[in-house]
């Protein structure tokens, strides 16, 4: 079997355990989940009412948007007195947020799948990288190449 289809094999498996761990097994819904719950506790120290925030779920993504009757002062801030907006944006895991009235509409973006996808893909040519240095090319038994 040739190198490149051994490589194409792992790449796949390695791709597909991801999207069981994100999809199937349901590890994607509930990091969105807990995320969605960090920032509306976030939202609710604010001591604004009615102002909600939601992430992505359909594709699950981390940006959040929020939504509620608030003015310019309390979703940007002032100087060193936090706004809404940075409240959300401190939430470790929050790509980015937008507010859902903006004029400019919901930016686009990238779906969690997506983001596991590549970062497996990344984790898996280091891997094979460092194998590569560490451990070089196999040997004949005469120790010729």
């Amino acid at each position: 079997m040739s190198g490149w289809v051994k490589f194409a094999i792992g790449l796949a498996a390695a791709l597909l355990i991801g999207w069981l761990h994100h999809g199937p097994l349901g590890a994607g819904a509930r990091f969105v989940d807990g995320l969605e719950r960090q920032a509306q506790a976030a939202v609710a120290q604010t001591n604004v009412p009615g102002v909600t925030v939601r992430l992505g779920h359909d594709p699950l993504s981390r940006h959040a948007t929020l939504s509620g009757p608030a003015d310019a002062f309390q979703r940007e801030g002032q100087g060193e007195l936090k706004g809404i907006n940075d409240w959300v944006a401190e939430i470790e895991g929050i790509s980015g947020y937008h507010w859902a009235d903006d004029a400019g509409g919901a930016p686009t973006a990238m779906p969690l799948l997506a983001e596991l996808l590549i970062l497996v893909a990344i984790a898996y040519l280091a891997g094979l990288g460092l194998g590569w240095l560490l451990f070089g090319r196999r040997r004949d038994d005469d120790g010729l190449y």
